[in-house]
Formats: C-alpha cells, structure tokens, sequence
C-alpha cells in the first residue's frame, strides 16, 4: 500500500490552518464500502490536538452521497479529516474523510467520507486540484538482448494537468512510492564506478511531468525560446541549470504548488519504473524506442537510425509509470551536486547537496540524440557541464511534491 500525496481542500482567507492540514492523503478505500445517502447539515476540518475549527459548509440541506469506509488495512488516524479518499485501482480522488466512527476516537478500522460528486454539488467553488485527474492507457513494450519485442502489456496512469495559458498544458504523472537498487550491478554492460555502490532508495509519492519540458510550455511561462532545434512539441534545450531553476520558481508561483528539478535518485526511480534492466524496455533498447545515436549498438542490436537533432516529445513508448523520453532526446538537469560516487548518498529521494568542490557541476541523467546508447541507461550520470552552460543536448524535466507554496 503507498500514499498519493494530493493536496487537500482549503479556503481562501484561511492560510494557516490550510498549510497545517496540506498534508499527504492515505489510501483509505478498502475493497469494502458501502454508499448511503445522508442530509449534510455542516462540515468541520479540526486541527488535531487544539480546540479551534472551522466551517468550510454550513446549512447544507441537500441530500449527497456519503461513502462509509471499511479499511482493510493499517488504521484510520486522528486528524485524517480532510485526507482525499483514493480508488486503489484508478488512482482516482474519490471522496473526503469527514469523520471517524467506533468506540475508539482516537484511531478506528471504519469512518465516512464525503464524495467529490457531492462536493461538486454543495460547494461549486471547490479548488479543482482535488478532482482534476485522469487515467490514461498505454503498452509498455520488452524487448530482448537482441532488441527484438518480447512482450507488450498494457498498463495505466494517472495524470494531472497545469494550465499553463495560451492552450499550452502541463501534464504530471502521479509516481507511486517505493523502494529500488539505485546504481548499476557490476556485471551491467557499459557500467562506471561512478554509478557504484548500488544502494537501496525508499521514495514517497510524487508527481513528474510526463515528457521533458517543451518548447511550448517554456515558453509560457519563461516569455522566451532559445532553443537550437525548434518546434513547440520538442523538448526546450540551450536552457542552463540556472535556466531550468528559475523555470521551476516562476512555475511554483503561478500554480501555488512546489515544482523543482527532479533529485537524481528520484529521476532514475521515475525511468525504472519497476525494472532492474539497463533499459525500462529491458536488456537494450533500439532507434525505434528511442532517440540516440543509432551509429552506435548495445547488446546485440543491429545498427538504427542517428537522426542528429531532437524529436518530439512523446515520439517513443513510455516506461510503467506513464513517462516518455527518458532514455534519450536531450539529457536532463537533477536538482544534485556531483559526487564521484555513491558513498554517503542520501536514501530517501532528497537531493545530494554537499558536493565534493565541484560547486559548478550538477547531475545530468537520460543521454541524448547525440549520444551512444551505452549513455542512455537507466544508471547512466553525467558531469562535466557547468551549471551556466546553455547546450543543445541538454532539457530537463520537473516534479512535484503536491505541497503548496507558502
């Protein structure tokens, strides 16, 4: 069982106690629930452990849905009122806690929720990050040592959007929490001590945008393009880590929610998306899977195409977790000082700030257009690019934490 980190609802006017509660939701549906119907007369968020709360409804005499919940497994806490309700097999915000319910207020295996269909309907002025997400479908394709196709499933996603203006969107993938190997075994093809010693990362949820950041999305909101290969659907490149940070800042103020660049343990998460391989399409990857520098080979795949410029995002299947261009395309800027190897890294998914007097010289991950195929790994890292260095190889992607700014 993970944790999505959605926010919560919050009212204008009523910052303190929303950043107090904007705290991650539980998956609290179980496969148990029972739909009743109830006349909502008010409903109370309290802060757990003071006595102050507040109304966000109130004279409420519609009749709306009310989920009752059965949880199977963990334990409904003090203080979950207010914590999104999440299907466990859609990824999909249904309902709000509202209260606990049994003997023992102080935590209880039942309580109710309020779904967001009633929401919709008592309170039209509800924020839309609570219900604006969506699933989308998509194979995920396996290949051999040979590049061949061995297998091809078909898996899901759940999405979010940022409208960025102009028709211009940003789409994030919501990333499960976990546990993986972060580095390279030392029998992997192509391998570099400095992807040693393999460690065990344990990550909470977060979200990542699906593809790298486009030209189109730049420049909404940078008001500029100065990339070398141009066209709106390729990813933004001649963009520094400078660059990359302040798109980050001005993104953060014009949604209210925490965008950075991703830490590197969470960007080689993100593209393993559950695998273990050299490549999330397994042993190698091919010119038809991916865009590099098809001159060159991994394993024993035949020589593929070196198209010698970006394409656009989206062009090649994605990994399990919903994401596209990560092998490839342009390298992408990590939030991380280089260091030389794995010692001493941190194992929860923050970034690795303390750097070994390389100040100037962050994490680049992913490869690109230009590169080999052997530099478009999953483990593969990369310095020797100072942070104020504008090149054509180089984008970068951002996550989320589902926090708001303050």
């Amino acid at each position: 069982m993970y944790v999505l980190p959605l926010g919560l609802m919050m009212l204008p006017g009523e910052l303190e106690i929303s950043l107090k509660i904007s705290i991650p939701g539980y998956f609290l549906w179980g496969q148990n629930k029972v739909r009743r119907r109830k006349t909502i007369k008010g409903i109370m968020m309290v802060e757990a452990g003071e006595e102050k709360a507040f109304q966000i409804i109130k004279n409420v005499g519609e009749e709306v849905a009310i989920e009752k919940l059965k949880i199977e497994a963990g334990k409904l806490q003090k203080g979950y009122s207010g914590a999104p309700v999440v299907d466990l097999e859609t990824g999909f915000v249904v309902g709000i806690t509202t209260h606990m319910e049994g003997k023992n207020e102080e935590e209880g295996k039942e309580g109710t929720a309020i779904s967001i269909e009633a929401l919709k309907k008592i309170w039209p002025e509800m924020p839309p990050d609570v219900f604006h997400f969506y699933l989308e479908k998509f194979d995920v394709i396996t290949v051999n040592i040979k590049g061949e196709e061995i297998n091809r499933h078909p898996h899901k996603a759940a999405f979010f959007t940022e409208d960025l203006g102009n028709g211009v969107m940003l789409e994030m993938v919501v990333i499960p929490g976990g546990t993986f190997m972060m580095g390279s075994p030392e029998n992997e093809e192509g391998k570099n001590y400095w992807e040693s010693p393999q460690h065990k990362v344990t990550l909470q949820p977060f979200y990542m945008s699906k593809y790298p950041i486009t030209q189109n999305q730049y420049q909404a909101i940078m008001g500029k393009n100065c990339s070398d290969f141009q066209g709106g659907n390729r990813p933004v490149e001649c963009v520094s880590w400078y660059d990359a940070t302040e798109f980050c800042q001005k993104l953060s103020q014009k949604t209210g929610k925490n965008y950075k660049l991703p830490s590197e343990s969470r960007w080689e998460y993100a593209c393993r998306a559950g695998t273990t391989t050299p490549f999330y399409f397994g042993e190698t990857i091919t010119s038809e899977l991916a865009n590099y520098n098809g001159n060159d080979i991994y394993g024993k795949t035949p020589r593929g195409k070196y198209r010698e410029e970006t394409t656009d995002v989206g062009s090649f299947p994605p990994n399990a977790f919903g994401l596209y261009d990560m092998h490839g395309n342009v390298w992408e800027w990590c939030a991380d000082d280089w260091h030389e190897n794995y010692e001493g890294a941190p194992t929860d998914g923050s970034a690795w700030l303390e750097n070994h007097g390389k100040e100037r010289y962050p994490v680049l991950r992913g490869g690109s257009w230009s590169f080999n195929p052997n530099l478009c790994r999953s483990a593969i890292r990369y310095d020797s690019v100072r942070r104020d260095v504008h090149d054509y190889l180089i984008g970068f992607r951002v996550v989320c934490d589902g926090g708001r700014t303050t």
